[in-house]
């Protein structure tokens, strides 16, 4: 019987079935007219276990795609298994048999993908869908690759990067996608799966740029290499989706309106961008590693196919984007940072083939004379274009690869970098905002936190060096680098900078503040002071200096001139001062830091017990009152009367005292006069300080050696005017209170030499007092006199009791005429000026006398010259006004030599005995008149 097409087909079925491939081979040779190339291929694709080894059949496909079966060997029948059948049976079973179609999409013709591309194809996913094992894909399809271009590239872009991702790069993980899935992938999605697994591997692989670089070159890659395949075909949307369509389940993803739009670089692009914000080093790694779109492994099946035309323009380009995108969207302020910046945007210049920026080709932080950016460029700049979102959009004037963004780029990230190193780092993002769009505020606020940081962080520790470095820096930050040239306001040409709002000479002032407040006074002599050109007039630098130095002085906390802030501002005025020698302002503070020095060494509280400050002093309305205070508050420091003068000099250099605080009615006085006036004031109050103490003596000697070294000289051609009479008041009013003290003495005798004193005092009060106050004086002298003429009663009392208690004690009898005192009570030495035990020569005897005739003669006695005693005793008796008790009883003459009865006193008497021999006998000596014996 012979055998139908039924019978061969349901035996080519069996042997299909069987995987009798050898079978199968010898039956299609045998009946080729029957088993026609497209039924083979459906029954294979059918019937044939997908499990198979495809290196068991490709040698007959390819035998059976080339027509070259019938060469070969078919002879002897193997239809065994169907011979029983009958033609209507055999028919039958293959009508049941359904064969799977060879779909081919009606938009392809057969240049674009034939019957044995579209079994291969089909065959993949079946071999997928069954076993998952994609090693049986590539053995089936890379011997046929050569057979078809479509063919090869669905073998580079989808079982390529599928293979690689699930078999070679990472094999540890388990599959995630199957081949149907994974070539429905579009756009945002299959990048994201593609590098899926380099983020993730971060913290296991040691080199985790090396695993990015290589999956952007294996992975993505490939895959982008059969869309731009696809786009050489000029397919239709169409066109691929229905290719698609034909291939794959109703389950495949559709693409996004966003995707739709976007190229597919732009999706690692912007997956670059993210690992920039989350992995700053790692991406940069990637961007110095991988050569972009252009750089792409195809593992050997590309043929020679390179992407050298489209990628290799429009796809660089927007590669170099993402580099500037990646600078401007780091947030770290690390050093690292800054110097992955500076190679990205290296790595932008040289995929461009743009000049590398002067900025990244020196080691100087802060390089002279950048490029000029043009105004044009400058103004198409807006801040929208820096957010985030928009610095992969096209165009963008910030990340648009051009010589003037990459310009840009370069002199923002040197400004960052030199914020770093000046110890207030901030992104370059910041920089760049606050150079194009930043107000003056802004940048002056800017400018106080760097100089702030840089004092705190480093000032303390660096070197005269290290602060002029500082400077430069400063001022090439102000319009990098272009100080040099001409500033100007046309359209060609813009100079910017981080602190561009601020004015020249504000920022070399600041900076000058900046030296002289960390003590770098060495340099800053060396910048303002000393050089020919003068980055600031020095007047502005003297009115600087001190508002420093004041600065130092009010925030001191103690006086002394040796520490603290005191020092400082007297180094700093030491510093300057020889190249201001005529300055006023100078020795005025000069002189205030020596009299606060001085003060430091009392002891002075304010109210509620608060130390003095040195502020105190400055701010002090009546700066004399805390030497009252020094004096109150610390005790005997009345006997430092020249170091309060000093003090009180000092003051008044320093300007704190006021004219009017002596004379509010008169012109101002002049600096001696002045002088001449808190010194007065000055001993006036040690002398009350003295009299509060008990100390009578020191207030005596202030008195006498110090106020009348003050007495004003009153001459004919210089009239009695405010300051005479203030400074009379002033002496008088001490002599007054020094004269009506009180205060006992330490022995019995000495009390008669401390009425003198008092009295000695009161004759000077006399002499300078007005005449409204002479009556108040003359009250307590009259006091004083009578206490003197009580205590010499009583002592001639004493005398006289002792003269006869020994006249009754003595043998003999003795007249009063021929009686000779051969016993005396010792006279009071003070008041005779002979208190030596040892004998006494002529000459002492002589001055002795003469000093107790001068004063018992006018005890009213100043320490002047005979002339100005004369006119000062006329003065006394043209002002003094009529006493009560006469004109004879209130002369000090009377008073000296009667008492209240009018007889003449024994102690007088023998007083001028004395006084009369000495100077008839060694008158001669003394110059003395002969007495004349009347």
């Amino acid at each position: 019987m012979g055998y139908s097409p039924a019978h061969i087909i349901l035996e080519a079925v069996r042997l299909a079935t069987d995987t009798d491939v050898e079978g199968l081979r010898k039956l299609a040779a045998q009946h080729a007219s029957t088993l026609k190339l497209d039924l083979v291929l459906r029954i294979l694709l059918t019937y044939l276990p997908e499990s198979t080894d495809p290196s068991i059949y490709t040698g007959f496909l390819g035998h059976l795609v080339s027509g070259s079966l019938s060469a070969l060997d078919g002879d002897g029948s193997i239809l065994t298994s169907t011979q029983e059948l009958s033609h209507a049976e055999a028919r039958c079973r293959v009508r049941k048999l359904h064969l799977l179609p060879l779909s081919v999409s009606p938009g392809l013709n057969a240049g674009v993908i034939d019957s044995f591309t579209a079994f291969l194809l089909n065959r993949a996913h079946r071999i997928d869908s069954e076993t998952g094992a994609l090693p049986l894909l590539q053995r089936l399809l890379e011997p046929f690759l050569d057979h078809s271009t479509y063919l090869r590239t669905w073998f580079i872009s989808t079982l390529l990067p599928l293979l690689r991702l699930d078999y070679e790069y990472y094999p540890h993980r388990a599959p995630a996608y199957s081949l149907e899935l994974f070539e429905a992938l579009r756009g945002r999605a299959a990048v994201d799966t593609l590098l899926s697994e380099a983020s993730q591997q971060a913290s296991e692989e040691e080199d985790t740029e090396v695993a990015t670089t290589r999956d952007l070159k294996g992975l993505v890659g490939p895959w982008m290499y059969g869309h731009n395949k696809s786009k050489r075909r000029k397919l239709s949307k169409t066109t691929e989706t229905a290719l698609v369509q034909t291939l794959t389940t109703d389950t495949s993803v559709e693409d996004s309106g966003e995707d739709s739009r976007r190229e597919e670089w732009g999706y690692v692009n912007d997956w670059l961008l993210d690992l920039s914000s989350k992995d700053f080093s790692r991406a940069v790694r990637t961007v110095e590693q991988w050569n972009g779109p252009i750089d792409v492994d195809y593992g050997g099946w590309s043929d020679g196919v390179s992407n050298t035309g489209e990628d290799g323009g429009e796809g660089m380009t927007r590669y170099a984007q993402v580099g500037l995108a990646m600078i401007y969207s780091a947030r770290d302020t690390s050093a690292p940072t800054f110097e992955g910046s500076e190679s990205v945007l290296q790595r932008v210049s040289q995929i461009l083939d743009l000049p590398v920026p002067a900025t990244l080709l020196t080691e100087d932080m802060a390089p002279a004379s950048p490029k000029s950016i043009s105004a044009g460029y400058i103004a198409s700049l807006t801040t929208m274009s820096l957010a985030h979102e928009q610095l992969l959009r096209v165009p963008n004037p910030f990340t648009e690869a051009t010589e003037s963004s990459i310009e840009l780029a370069s002199l923002a990230l040197r400004s960052s970098r030199i914020l770093q190193t000046l110890g207030y780092p901030q992104s370059t993002k910041a920089s760049l905002t606050i150079a194009v769009f930043g107000t003056a505020l802004d940048q002056k606020d800017l400018l106080r936190k760097t100089m702030y940081a840089f004092r705190e962080t480093k000032g303390h520790s660096k070197d005269d060096e290290a602060w002029e470095k500082f400077r430069h820096e400063l001022l090439w930050l102000r319009d990098w680098g272009n100080s040099n040239k001409v500033h100007t306001k046309d359209l060609e040409t813009r100079y910017l900078g981080v602190f561009c709002q601020i004015d020249w000479v504000e920022l070399e002032t600041d900076i000058l503040r900046a030296l002289l407040t960390e003590s770098r006074f060495h340099v800053a002599i060396n910048i303002y002071c000393k050089k020919g050109v003068h980055p600031i007039p020095l007047d502005q630098v003297e009115k600087l200096v001190l508002e420093i130095a004041f600065s130092f002085y009010d925030n001191a906390s103690n006086g002394n001139k040796s520490r603290g802030g005191v020092k400082k501002a007297s180094d700093l005025i030491t510093a300057f001062q020889p190249h201001f020698p005529t300055s006023q302002a100078f020795k005025q503070i000069k002189a205030l830091i020596l009299a606060t020095h001085a003060l430091s060494f009392y002891s002075l509280t304010l109210q509620r017990g608060v130390p003095l400050q040195p502020v105190n002093i400055r701010i002090s309305p009546d700066a004399l009152s805390l030497i009252d205070k020094v004096l109150e508050q610390n005790p005997r420091s009345y006997t430092k009367l020249d170091d309060l003068l000093d003090i009180g000099r000092n003051l008044v250099r320093a300007g704190l005292v006021k004219s009017d605080q002596f004379l509010p009615s008169s012109p101002p006085p002049s600096h001696s006069t002045l002088d001449l006036k808190v010194e007065r004031r000055l001993i006036t109050k040690a002398i009350e300080a003295s009299l509060a103490e008990g100390d009578f003596d020191t207030a005596y000697s202030y008195v006498v050696n110090r106020l009348s070294l003050h007495e004003p000289t009153q001459t004919s051609s210089e009239p009695n005017d405010a300051s005479t009479n203030i400074g009379d008041n002033i002496t008088w009013q001490a002599a007054y209170a020094a004269g009506r003290s009180r205060a006992k003495a330490a022995g019995g005798p000495s009390e008669l030499r401390r009425i003198e004193q008092r009295m000695e005092l009161l004759s000077q009060a006399l002499l300078l007092a007005p005449a409204t106050s002479l009556a108040e004086v003359l009250a307590t002298w009259r006091e004083c006199e009578e206490e003197m003429n009580r205590m010499l009663a009583q002592e001639e009392e004493e005398e006289e009791k002792w003269d006869g208690r020994e006249d009754r004690t003595l043998p003999g009898g003795f007249g009063i005429e021929d009686f000779d005192r051969v016993a005396q009570k010792p006279r009071e030495p003070t008041r005779n000026a002979m208190n030596e035990e040892a004998p006494m020569g002529l000459f002492d005897v002589a001055r002795g006398a003469a000093a107790a005739f001068s004063k018992t003669a006018f005890p009213l006695r100043a320490p002047r010259s005979a002339e100005t005693t004369q006119k000062a005793a006329m003065k006394i008796a043209q002002r003094q006004p009529a006493s009560p008790t006469g004109s004879d009883a209130s002369t000090p003459g009377n008073r000296s030599s009667m008492d209240g009865e009018g007889r003449v006193r024994k102690r007088d008497m023998v007083s001028n005995m004395v006084t009369g021999g000495l100077a008839s006998g060694i008158g001669w000596v003394l110059g003395a008149p002969p007495v004349r014996h009347d």
